[in-house]
């Protein structure tokens, strides 16, 4: 399996129903492949966050950034105005 291979089956991996020899390939090339574990642990935290009851708040300083790269891109787009 190589790291195209995995981010195609990742749902299936992830599915707690997955297929005993798709969940050995995948485990067998997260041993050796540091960017996949990080894509599957990051697939995985995602659905614990979305799928948590409780409500997730957002840190101060990410408002704070958003709202900053939303007025850039606001005074951006009033002054050219048609070019999205």
């Amino acid at each position: 399996m190589n790291c195209e291979e995995l981010v195609e089956q990742l749902s299936e991996y992830l599915d707690p129903d997955a297929r005993e020899e798709l969940c050995r390939q995948i485990n067998e090339h997260l041993a050796h492949c540091r960017n996949c574990r990080v894509e599957v642990d990051t697939a995985r935290k995602t659905i614990q966050i979305v799928q948590s009851p409780q409500a997730v708040e957002t840190p101060v300083w990410v408002s704070e950034q958003l709202g900053r790269q939303l007025a850039l891109a606001y005074e951006a787009r009033a002054e050219n105005p048609g070019t999205d």
